[in-house]
């Protein structure tokens, strides 16, 4: 069965994914190297939050910032960047009971208020950034 409308397809017809695209590099450009990293891993992280799921916010936003930092970071710490900006993903699934597939499941079962959910999501996520930015800062 075919469908006629995808999810990135969607967001690419009414131009959302060009705006991002061309509005975040021309904002990154004139960053220094490293803080132009560590400004795309923080911006593809908090972007997560205006996506109903993981594999959304994968599907649409991965590309950009990998065509962003092919454009902007130098090859030899490409690969680099793109480890870290991809290990926010994993972490993504716990921050919103919305994330994952499991993520409604566990909310729904009434152990954790939806307040809780997200005052702890914020904790780690916050936990887990300042880790990953300094383990950056180290790497980079």
């Amino acid at each position: 069965m075919q469908h006629s409308w995808h999810w990135p397809q969607g967001l690419k017809d009414v131009g959302i994914l060009a705006w991002m695209g061309k509005g975040t590099e021309v904002y990154l450009s004139g960053l220094s190297p490293t803080m132009l990293m560590i400004s795309m891993i923080v911006l593809f992280f908090l972007l997560h939050y205006f996506f109903a799921s993981l594999t959304a916010h994968t599907t649409a936003l991965l590309p950009i910032f990998i065509v962003i930092a092919s454009k902007l970071i130098a090859p030899d710490q490409l690969m680099t960047f793109m480890i870290l900006l991809t290990s926010t993903i994993g972490l993504m699934g716990i921050i919103t009971p919305y994330g994952t597939g499991p993520s409604p499941i566990w909310y729904g079962a009434g152990y954790i208020s939806q307040g809780k959910w997200w005052a702890l999501g914020a904790i780690f996520a916050t936990i887990f950034m300042a880790v990953l930015l300094v383990g950056a800062l180290i790497f980079l």
